[in-house]
């Protein structure tokens, strides 16, 4: 099978051996030279009479002009609303702006930026049942092609059912011309899919949940891609950064078709996750989600590095003081752990039973175990390539103070109900002294 976008949007509907229907949810990708350019003919492709743009300052600067004179140039009328300001965040406010900007008369969406742009617009198209185009600014992030948006909702981020964009635009002129730190953004969150697809399969022998290797090696090709072309991406090679454009459009297929995030979203996200919640209530510092992600795989590769070191040298569990654990992540938490609080009350990680079940499980299959583990790359090979496109590797490079790795990284299997590294530290029960050597 090709694992490019433009063939995975043409395959349609198909069987899959793992039981299920896989079919993406995007009608069309295009990214090459010029795309934006055709924004015009995508917008009357899919119905639109009039076209409401959703951007930012700095994306309209990059690549609106080029959408609105192509929805000009095709005979759509637009109604433009701009968010003030440098950056804005995914949250209550930024969404809710838009709702109320929105012109009615409008029948067709389209977002021009990235991340918190296309978030944004993928929940206004999903509440007005509209067509909605992402004409991309920046390879940033893994969420142009998801049905889903990851937003911060009463101070937890949390991904919430949106709208698939219909078509994707990547204008490789526009691209290569990103922010340095976006490009590396883009391929970090690329990289942190290796641990992602590995925790999906550790997850299928821990817990029994749903796993699909066809999904699993879709991932793995893009990533082969951009790993392949990492040395020319800030050099604006256009062959790199269509890689990683692509790439990142079918980490959203692979979610979409899998139909959770289990593919491309691991305990590396949720570092990233912990740094947004923290710095949204106490003013802390973070920096993009994909810069957060590569940094957040380094944690993770070395962690099961650790991991693997005390399995074979053998190491007796440590009893788990929920209680003190619980004061602590609400300390370092505050408010924005109020969420994860109440999570921890119902989920099944700390239920007695599920627990024995997943450590029963664990003890029969721990070779199986150590088998996927033993397929992730090493910290120090992805720490090398990264510093090899200049992007930050370590907490401390983006303000976070590396003393807090510890807590953070035992606070990511309480964001929510996933099976990730932390989760089997905890069932090992040597989550403190993992913690510890991250």
């Amino acid at each position: 099978m090709n694992y490019d976008s433009a063939s995975l949007i043409e395959k349609g509907a198909y069987r899959c051996a793992c039981g299920k229907i896989h079919k993406a949810s995007i009608k069309a990708s295009y990214v090459a030279p010029g795309a934006a350019a055709a924004a015009g003919a995508y917008a009357k492709r899919f119905g639109g009479t009039k076209a409401f743009v959703l951007a930012d300052e700095n994306t309209f600067a990059a690549a609106g002009r080029q959408v609105t004179a192509s929805l000009s140039g095709a005979g759509v009328p637009y109604q433009v609303f701009l968010y003030p300001g440098e950056r804005i965040e995914p949250d209550e406010k930024t969404v809710g702006s838009a709702v109320l900007h929105f012109d009615e008369t409008c029948d067709i969406l389209i977002s021009v930026g990235s991340g918190v742009l296309n978030d944004v617009g993928k929940i206004l198209a999903g509440m007005r049942g509209l067509p909605y185009l992402c004409v991309a600014t920046a390879p940033s992030m893994d969420g142009f092609a998801s049905s889903t948006s990851s937003v911060i909702r009463d101070r937890l981020k949390v991904s919430v059912n949106s709208r698939c964009p219909d078509a994707v635009l990547g204008d490789t002129d526009i691209l290569k011309a990103a922010p340095k730190i976006m490009l590396q953004a883009g391929l970090g969150d690329m990289l942190a899919k290796c641990v992602s697809v590995a925790e999906w399969q550790i997850g299928r022998i821990v817990t029994g949940e749903y796993y699909c290797p066809e999904i699993a090696a879709m991932i793995r090709a893009a990533l082969r891609k951009c790993i392949n072309g990492a040395e020319g991406l800030l050099q604006g090679d256009d062959e790199a950064v269509s890689g990683v454009m692509d790439g990142l459009i079918v980490a959203g297929i692979a979610a979409d078709w899998a139909g959770v995030s289990r593919p491309v979203s691991g305990t590396e996200h949720y570092f990233s996750h912990i740094w947004d919640m923290r710095a949204a209530a106490l003013g802390t510092p973070s920096s993009l989600h994909g810069v957060q992600c590569a940094i957040g795989t380094v944690k993770t590769l070395k962690g099961y590095e650790k991991l693997r070191g005390m399995l074979d040298a053998g190491v007796a569990p440590e009893p788990f003081n929920k209680a003190a654990w619980l004061k602590t992540l609400s300390d370092y938490m505050g408010e924005a752990g109020g969420q994860m609080l109440k999570n921890a009350e119902t989920c099944a990680l700390y239920d007695p039973q599920a627990q024995a079940e997943r450590q029963e499980n664990i003890r029969k299959h721990l070779f199986e175990i150590l088998g996927v583990i033993d397929t992730l790359p090493s910290y120090g090979e992805i720490t090398s390539l990264l510093r090899g496109i200049g992007a930050p590797t370590s907490p401390e490079e983006i303000g976070i103070p590396e003393s807090e790795t510890a807590v953070c990284f035992k606070a990511t299997k309480d964001i929510r109900d996933k099976y990730i590294l932390s989760s089997l530290a905890f069932d090992l029960g040597v989550l403190d002294r993992l913690a510890e050597k991250i």
